[in-house]
């Protein structure tokens, strides 16, 4: 019987399925939503119960993340999910919104 999996756990999979660190999905998510994402809110969202109020924060963002993770914003806040992610796995240095050096 499978169980439910929480909004934490699917964002840590997702992380883990495209072999992402906390660090790197923390920069990709700053890079999309324009706003300061440090590892650590990404490592505390992922270790959020559903109504934890991380998970609160979290939601916020989860059209930006689907976007980072190719999926259905939906699908990650009420899972499951039934295709892989499909992110466009973009070098950090060629994304859009990363000034040229």
């Amino acid at each position: 019987m499978a169980t439910s999996q929480s909004i934490g756990e699917r964002l840590h999979l997702l992380r883990l399925d495209l072999g992402w660190s906390a660090a790197e999905c923390a920069y990709r998510l700053t890079l999309e939503s324009n706003e300061l994402i440090v590892p650590d809110n990404w490592e505390t969202w992922e270790r959020a119960a559903d109504h934890d109020d991380a998970i609160q924060h979290f939601s916020r963002y989860a059209s930006a993340v689907g976007r980072m993770f190719g999926i259905d914003p939906e699908s990650l806040l009420n899972g499951p999910w039934d295709n892989p992610p499909k992110a466009d796995v973009v070098a950090l240095s060629e994304h859009p919104n990363n000034p040229k050096k």
